[in-house]
């Protein structure tokens, strides 16, 4: 069983390695920037909601804060963080705090930096007690694994990682699914069964609508609990791709959208 595990984890690790340099090719060989993107500019479709996978959607603008740059590829808008802008999304939510169950799918690709913690999505308030955040880093040297967690009165109390080191310059995709049944994550497809919960375990219901006070909804900017980060920080890399599914899919349709992205990067690329 020892080894069986093993070469699970082997299998999914090249498989994860395998999409980042395939997504990367694509999203880095075919896109145009606009540098000169202001603070304050209204992004269309920021953040995309959605009923089922393939049902109706709500588009709903951010808008741009400090140093962002807004990437237009085949794959649709990335947003380029240099470690000092952000994009507010604030306008979503309306629609989606007092969602119980869904599931949140992102893309995102990060620079190193000496920060301990790159925040890519948050949701909680303005004070940073309580929060819903994806963050790449927390707690001690060379950490690069992925963390989700949910912090209450400045206490976390669901929180789990990867179980693994993530490589920066890479393109990576996250779906965090939460059901009645509990909660799971999936990184490029895979469900994410190794992972490690430093708090909480994967029996428990969190969602948006358990996060007292959500003022904000940011990508590229953030904090977790102030015994790791006490101010908000920057993220430096990109993210694209922001989706919210009123309600959790499953593994199948997971896997069935990355597919669809799967086959536009094939198709481009012999294009």
């Amino acid at each position: 069983m020892d080894r069986l595990k093993a070469l699970l984890v082997v299998v999914f690790i090249v498989d994860v390695v395998a999409i980042g340099v395939v997504a990367s090719a694509f999203f880095e060989g075919n896109e145009s920037s606009d540098a000169a993107a202001a603070a304050g500019k209204i992004v269309p479709a920021a953040i995309k909601l959605y009923s089922t996978p393939m049902g109706s959607t709500e588009a709903i603008n951010g808008t741009l804060v400090g140093d962002v740059q807004v990437i237009e590829t085949p794959a649709g808008t990335a947003f380029q963080f240099n470690g000092s802008g952000y994009v507010d999304l604030s306008s979503a939510l309306p629609d989606i705090q007092d969602l119980k169950v869904g599931s949140i799918s992102l893309f995102f690709r990060f620079e190193e930096t000496n920060q301990n913690v790159l925040p890519i999505l948050y949701i909680g308030d303005r004070k940073g007690e309580n929060m819903f955040i994806v963050e790449i880093g927390h707690r001690g040297e060379d950490n690069r694994k992925l963390y989700v967690t949910w912090v209450e009165n400045g206490k976390p109390v669901l929180c789990f990682d990867s179980g693994f080191n993530l490589k920066p310059e890479r393109w990576y995709h996250l779906f965090v699914v939460v059901s009645d049944e509990g909660n799971t994550a999936y990184l490029n497809g895979r469900e994410l069964v190794g992972r490690h919960y430093n708090f909480g375990n994967s029996g428990m219901r969190f969602f948006i609508a358990d996060i007292p006070n959500t003022e904000i909804m940011t990508a590229g900017y953030g904090k977790t609990a102030d015994s790791i980060t006490p101010e908000f920080l920057y993220f430096r890399g990109a993210v694209m791709g922001l989706e919210v599914y009123l309600r959790p899919l499953k593994a199948w349709e997971v896997q069935s959208l990355l597919d669809e992205v799967r086959q536009r990067v094939r198709k481009t690329q012999t294009s």
